[in-house]
């Protein structure tokens, strides 16, 4: 049905031209490796389901500013400069529908990192393409997004049996240094928040995974099988209802670690690495099974191929060794760290993290690395 109400005008072909050029060729990602790219007919058809504006005011703003915020977050440009790759495969319609929103409401790009016992330097340039992300937005006269930095180690812990002194440390040492980062590149517009391990959460993971039909429960451990480091049917299962706790129910407790707090009634765009498509589509099963209560969350996908809290089995260099001034010259390096590390070089590093540069081998594994 077309986009229409009563009073507000369906959407214009000048506004329907302009956002099927912007998402045009735009990668979505399915369970595969290989991306389909979307044409006019699969924009046009989003299209027509986009909610209509409250008046004719309101459609008029988001009709101006909308193509702006999508071509910031997913354009050509994201794509070519923005270490953007793309979408996962349910991802369209909900980032159309964040991004009507954003015009009027305050926009957050929300990062999670998962718990993690060795974190890999590479894991500071999780953040990055949200950064850039947010550079074009105010290059094109839009408000300035918040960055929030959600740090999942004590849920991960819980979910994944991990060690909690040495996650706690790992976790401790990362937003030391994304502080140092983000505070030179985006300052007073982010935050690092901690996951709270409420007792309340374990309940409402298991009461997730309950509520998954037979069928849906054979859908996510199919996708999800040997992901997330989880060894056990149910462990997968609390994993994957962890994702949708915490992106599109926001029933996981947060406290403020750093940085400044979220805007009030914000709009959320999560910017998550290629693995995450596998997550969002378990997340659209729980979504699409239940009766009432908020819809599959808006999602971006960096090019960030292997986690970046992850250390990578082909070769991987730990931020705890960087920053301690060991060195890993000689050593093989995966070819996804090569270029996580090579994005990571390109920002302007503050100085609190220069210093942990100055052997020289460290600046030849990350300048040298090959595109």
């Amino acid at each position: 049905m077309p986009n229409v109400s009563e009073g507000v005008p369906p959407l214009g072909k000048k506004q329907t031209n302009l956002l099927t050029a912007v998402l045009r060729g735009v990668p979505v990602l399915g369970p595969c490796k290989e991306p389909r790219l979307l044409t006019d007919t699969d924009v046009r058809s989003l299209l027509d389901t986009l909610p209509p504006c409250a008046d004719a005011q309101e459609t008029g703003e988001v009709n101006r500013l909308r193509p702006r915020l999508l071509n910031a977050l997913v354009g050509p440009e994201a794509r070519r400069s923005g270490y953007v790759q793309g979408l996962p495969r349910h991802g369209v319609a909900p980032l159309l529908r964040a991004a009507g929103e954003a015009v009027r409401a305050p926009l957050v790009l929300r990062i999670v990192y998962g718990a993690s016992t060795t974190i890999p330097l590479r894991a500071l340039s999780y953040v990055l393409p949200a950064v850039r992300m947010a550079s074009r937005l105010t290059e094109t006269g839009l408000r300035a997004p918040h960055l929030q930095i959600v740090l999942a180690g004590s849920l991960g812990c819980r979910v994944n049996g991990l060690p909690g002194a040495a996650v706690a440390e790992e976790t401790t040492l990362l937003a030391r240094c994304l502080d140092l980062l983000l505070s030179s590149l985006v300052p007073g517009r982010f935050g690092l928040y901690d996951t709270l391990p409420a007792p309340g959460v374990v309940t409402a993971l298991d009461d997730l995974v309950r509520s998954l039909t037979p069928v849906r429960r054979s859908r996510v451990l199919e996708r999800l099988g040997g992901k997330g480091g989880a060894t056990a049917d149910e462990q997968t299962l609390r994993y994957a209802a962890a994702h949708v706790l915490v992106h599109d129910r926001a029933a996981v407790p947060l406290t403020l670690r750093q940085g400044t707090a979220v805007p009030a009634d914000a709009t959320v765009i999560d910017v998550g690495g290629l693995q995450e498509r596998h997550f969002h589509a378990v997340r659209h099963l729980f979504a699409a099974g239940a009766e009432r209560g908020p819809g599959l969350g808006a999602m971006v996908l960096s090019r960030h191929s292997v986690p970046p809290y992850t250390m990578a089995r082909g070769g991987d260099v730990g931020l705890r060794e960087f920053v301690d001034g060991g060195s890993p010259q000689g050593r093989p390096l995966a070819s996804a760290v090569r270029h996580d590390l090579r994005l990571l070089w390109s920002a302007p590093l503050p100085a609190g993290l220069r210093r942990a540069e100055a052997p020289r081998e460290h600046v030849n594994v990350i300048q040298g690395v090959p595109s």
